[in-house]
């Protein structure tokens, strides 16, 4: 699956991008927006990437019906990082507010992990919140799956289409067209907010053996990717502020765009990347840290007011995970904490220990 390096490597990147432009897209139309509006359509295919990815690994595995692997192995490894990313953005904000170490600090530090129970403590920590519900249920979702026969398959990836079909039209129907396609059926049908059919998609892309034209391919995604700017750029301007409803990241244009995308990578870049494998092994933690580490960037004055403020800053901020993340993973006490790796799997995939390994391994073989 080395194509999936790659995608993971691209869409920790889009994702921290999205959240370094968020300021600059929520500010004033203009042409900087109109640049950070282009690279936004593309970034938003992160989510539905990811999505994909675990639905196609989960769904593919036997092991998934084993509710004993769920508990023991699978869900500790999204819900051990996410509290420990979780308390360390906490006690930022504690001491970002300048409350003293003692008592009250750790009063406070308790009542935010409450509520963090209820809501993430940063927006983009909500995507681990829906993949631990969706996790819960892959064992449903993995035997139901296995027992259909061909046409139960083409009738699930009919839904799909469906859902994802009737959000589109939604977009572009004048609004006395839309009421008749505000159907409750299909508005309860899109669970998880409709990512659960995104996560599904990801099962059916990742399976099929029907190898399409890349022509074919790159004309849909940088159509359905010219679609999503400039819809974005009409209905922004009629509004007079950003308005986000081409770029959905649960249905719609970008998880068509996103599916675009999978196939691309899958049927061309399954080549080895010693690099994006290293960085695909800690895209997870890279995307727990991103927001905090954003955050500190803000509170020392780093803002990107421009697209070039944005692109140095999502490059910093990717680098600076990346670094910290691995030196994290080669720290036994904090590798399964920071990571959900254990220390013996990070040291042969990922952290300073396996890049020591590696470098010494190169030498060795230039000096024969």
């Amino acid at each position: 699956m080395n194509y999936f390096d790659h995608i993971r490597t691209i869409a920790c990147l889009g994702v921290i991008y999205m959240h370094t432009a968020a300021g600059l897209l929520h500010g004033q139309l203009g042409r900087e927006w109109a640049a950070a509006n282009i690279l936004t359509g593309l970034a938003f295919t992160a989510v539905p990437l990811f999505l994909m990815m675990s639905g196609y690994l989960l769904l593919s595995d036997d092991k998934t019906l084993d509710v004993s692997v769920l508990l023991k192995k699978r869900i500790p490894r999204l819900l051990v990082p996410l509290a420990f990313w979780t308390f360390l953005e906490l006690f930022r904000k504690q001491i970002a507010c300048g409350v003293p170490f003692g008592g009250m600090m750790l009063r406070n530090l308790w009542t935010d992990l409450v509520s963090a129970l209820s809501e993430p403590v940063i927006t983009p920590l909500w995507y681990m919140y829906t993949l631990l519900a969706i996790y819960l249920i892959s064992p449903l979702l993995r035997g139901g799956i296995k027992q259909l026969d061909s046409k139960g398959h083409r009738f699930v990836l009919c839904l799909i289409l469906l859902i994802n079909l009737r959000y589109i039209l939604l977009l572009f129907l004048p609004e006395f067209g839309r009421k008749y396609l505000k159907i409750d059926l299909f508005s309860k049908l899109e669970f998880f907010g409709g990512h659960l059919c995104t996560f599904v998609l990801g099962y059916y892309l990742g399976n099929t053996k029907r190898k399409l034209p890349n022509w074919l391919l790159l004309t849909a995604a940088g159509f359905l990717a010219a679609l999503i700017i400039a819809g974005t750029y009409i209905i922004s301007m009629r509004a007079g502020e950003y308005q986000a409803d081409f770029q959905n990241q649960s249905h719609g244009l970008e998880v068509l765009l996103a599916s675009c995308v999978f196939l691309l990578f899958k049927q061309n870049a399954d080549k080895p990347c010693a690099i994006t494998r290293v960085i695909a092994q800690l895209s997870l933690p890279m995307y727990l840290m991103h927001g905090t580490l954003y955050n500190i960037f803000s509170s020392i004055g780093l803002q990107a007011d421009t697209l070039w403020q944005v692109l140095l800053l999502t490059v910093t901020n990717f680098a600076v995970c990346y670094l910290i993340t691995k030196t994290l993973a080669t720290i036994k006490p904090l590798c399964y904490p920071a990571t959900g790796m254990r220390f013996e799997a990070a040291s042969r995939s990922c952290n300073w220990i396996y890049s020591a390994r590696k470098i010494r391994s190169r030498l060795s073989e230039k000096k024969k």
